[in-house]
């Protein structure tokens, strides 16, 4: 899955996370930042919910606007993320927003995929995640993946 030469804005996202070992949302008493998406229904014809994480708390910062006026700016350090949310997320059928703008525009994509390109690049790049569940990660990921080429995920 990694690299996505045609998605710089993706890859630097990657880069940034593995550089800082940290990712930021936006946060209140009820949970992360959410949005419906764009792009994918769930089976009830609704949008799947997106939670969103950026890779600078100036970009999390920048969307701290109408509904997330409230919110505050949490630092989640990668293995959080890798080890628990990205597979709580998969396992809750929503997906992640990369890197949103003030619009919420951004890349919607599913979490496993994340994890997946996020596994590569530290591969790639000799980077040490220190996280005790890499092996549990690496087999999550690839009987994701071979459930995915059975059949469609979410549509």
């Amino acid at each position: 899955m990694f690299p996505h030469p045609e998605d710089h804005a993706y890859n630097r996202f990657i880069q940034t996370l593995l550089s800082t070992q940290t990712v930021y949302t936006l946060s209140d008493d009820e949970g992360i930042a959410e949005c419906p998406s764009t792009d994918y229904e769930g089976s009830d014809g609704e949008p799947v919910p997106v939670y969103c994480i950026w890779a600078t708390p100036e970009d999390a910062q920048a969307c701290k606007a109408e509904e997330w006026a409230g919110y505050q700016v949490e630092a989640v350090p990668l293995q959080v993320l890798m080890a628990e949310w990205l597979i709580g997320m998969d396992q809750d059928e929503v997906l992640v927003g990369v890197d949103f703008d003030p619009q919420l525009y951004g890349l919607e994509i599913e979490p496993v995929e994340l994890l997946g390109d996020l596994l590569d690049a530290a591969e790639q790049q000799g980077v040490d995640l220190e996280i005790e569940e890499y092996p549990e990660l690496v087999n999550y990921r690839l009987e994701w993946e071979r459930w995915a080429a059975g059949q469609s995920r979410l549509n």
